[in-house]
């Protein structure tokens, strides 16, 4: 709840006239209050999932079109919006907006995703969907109905499933590179220029945050690992520079003041280093975290490096399943 309040704020910041649909079900009293009085939101007590955990995201979105939202996205709960994000969702009503996952030494793509669903390779995107943000239409349903299915099916929830079937966002991947929606038009949000991952260091290296200096901050900070603000204040775990610098922790400073008291001293236990770190660069949140793309940049080479050596699949357009061979 703490994060979708991060959210929720920096959401009507940056986009005041935008509007947060919010399942509110089992939602506590006291935190229902507080989100019913936020502008930008609107609650739902009858809009609920029909599964759990990742999988939720079809069957949400289909039921927002349903209520007549001309376009209904997706975002994380762990995500914090620094800037208007409008340029990403004004798009035609055919093209479906995703999010790009963040640097992966190995399996990047879509292809063996596809092969992994048991479809025929209709294209490659080139890069891993990320499903923490997802953007749709009425011209979509066929993609949300075939998405939900096969979360439900034995393919996927079948505990020795084929290992790139992770999450709901291999499935989606996976269907968007197939034969059968080859078709639609997709447009990313680009990791580390558009969306800057806190996954692995890697995700938004040195060289994407010094670009900021001429670009801009990105768009969306995603807090795809580590949830700094479960971390008990002053332990041993929140006091690690990586955690200390993470770039979800750093945007959620400058929303703290409108989060309850109670839920905001997390922000407040910064190390020597974290402090010098906000100093050099008081309002540079992708700069204060310079040594993590350090760290990450470095150990991208060296992934890089070691793949040279491995052996990969070979695929080709419209190649089904069972004729993919190892090299």
């Amino acid at each position: 709840m703490l994060a979708l309040m991060l959210l929720t704020i920096s959401l009507r910041r940056s986009a005041p006239k935008s509007n947060l649909h919010i399942p509110a079900r089992d939602m506590p009293e006291h935190t229902r209050s507080w989100f019913a009085s936020q502008s930008n939101v609107v609650l739902h007590r009858d809009l609920w999932p029909e599964d759990t955990f990742w999988n939720i995201k079809p069957h949400l979105l289909e039921q927002l079109l349903d209520r007549g939202v001309e376009r209904a996205t997706w975002i994380d709960g762990d995500i914090i919006v620094t800037s208007d994000p409008a340029k990403f969702f004004r798009r035609p009503e055919t093209e479906i907006v995703v999010a790009q996952e963040g640097f992966r030494s190995r399996e990047r793509g879509t292809g063996e995703r596809t092969i992994a669903i048991g479809g025929r390779i209709g294209r490659e995107l080139g890069y891993t969907v990320n499903s923490c943000i997802v953007s749709v239409t009425p011209r979509h349903r066929d993609l949300l109905n075939d998405w939900k299915l096969l979360l439900r099916s034995e393919l996927y929830r079948n505990p020795t499933r084929h290992p790139l079937l992770v999450g709901d966002q291999d499935v989606l991947g996976g269907l968007l590179g197939s034969s059968g929606y080859a078709d639609v038009p997709v447009s990313a949000v680009r990791t580390a220029g558009d969306i800057a991952h806190d996954m692995l260091p890697g995700d938004f290296g040195v060289m994407h945050r010094i670009a900021t200096v001429w670009t801009g901050e990105p768009a969306f900070a995603h807090s795809q690992g580590r949830k700094t603000w479960r971390m008990p204040a002053g332990s041993l775990q929140s006091r690690h520079w990586l955690n200390q610098l993470a770039m979800h922790r750093q945007w959620a400073k400058a929303f703290a003041s409108e989060l309850p008291k109670e839920m905001s001293q997390w922000l407040t236990c910064d190390t020597g280093f974290s402090k010098l770190m906000s100093r050099l660069f008081p309002s540079r949140p992708s700069l204060r975290g310079l040594p993590v793309g350090l760290v990450g940049s470095s150990l991208n080479c060296a992934y890089r490096v070691r793949n040279l050596f491995r052996n990969r699949a070979r695929y080709s357009i419209g190649q089904p399943a069972d004729e993919v061979r190892p090299l």
